[in-house]
């Protein structure tokens, strides 16, 4: 893989992919893609990559090679009958500064379960979101929600989810906070 590309990736795909968890051939969804960044080096990694983005305009700056599956779509829809990939589940599905924007804790959980459904069994989740816990004292947010680590646990053991990293949050310049919550969906006995 040319290393250049995990430059412009988001360092906690990086981590993933550089520890093995995110190897060539696994199915790959980016909720939320944007312009691909993350999507360059999973397609140099030999992963076959699919995503979906509400802003029609992240599918134009998305310059990727022919064979991604991209379409342009909301997160809530993944859990509606206009799922833009309705009969998929993938090895790995990623979040990457897209749960935040949620309006509520009520669509936060929307989003996260819609995202989760898309999980095969023994697969892995990854998001990045801001999140309360550790928020800079009197720090206005930009984002509508900020989940807590209650709330991210309560759904964990509602999907019966095995952390596969402890959560990780990080203050971000004194002014925000970004954590980073990888999962691995239980395998069917």
């Amino acid at each position: 893989m040319d290393h250049t590309l995990l430059t412009q990736a988001d360092i906690m795909l990086v981590d993933q992919i550089l520890r093995g968890r995110v190897t060539a051939n696994m199915k790959v969804l980016d909720v939320g893609h944007g312009g691909g960044r993350n999507l360059l080096p999973l397609l140099a990694l030999g992963c076959e990559v699919w995503g979906f983005d509400p802003n029609p305009s992240a599918l134009a700056e998305a310059h990727l090679p022919p064979g991604c599956n991209l379409r342009e779509g909301r997160l809530v829809q993944a859990a509606l009958p206009d799922d833009p990939f309705p009969h998929e589940r993938f090895d790995f599905v990623l979040l990457n500064a897209v749960l935040h924007f949620s309006l509520n804790a009520e669509e936060f959980q929307s989003w996260a379960r819609a995202a989760w459904a898309k999980v095969k069994p023994g697969g892995l989740f990854m998001a990045r979101l801001s999140t309360s816990d550790l928020w800079p004292k009197g720090s206005p947010s930009a984002f509508p929600f900020l989940a807590s680590e209650g709330q991210l646990e309560a759904l964990e053991k509602d999907w019966g989810a095995i952390r596969a990293d402890p959560l990780k949050t990080v203050v971000v310049d004194g002014m925000r906070t970004m954590s980073t919550w990888i999962l691995q969906a239980p395998i069917a006995p």
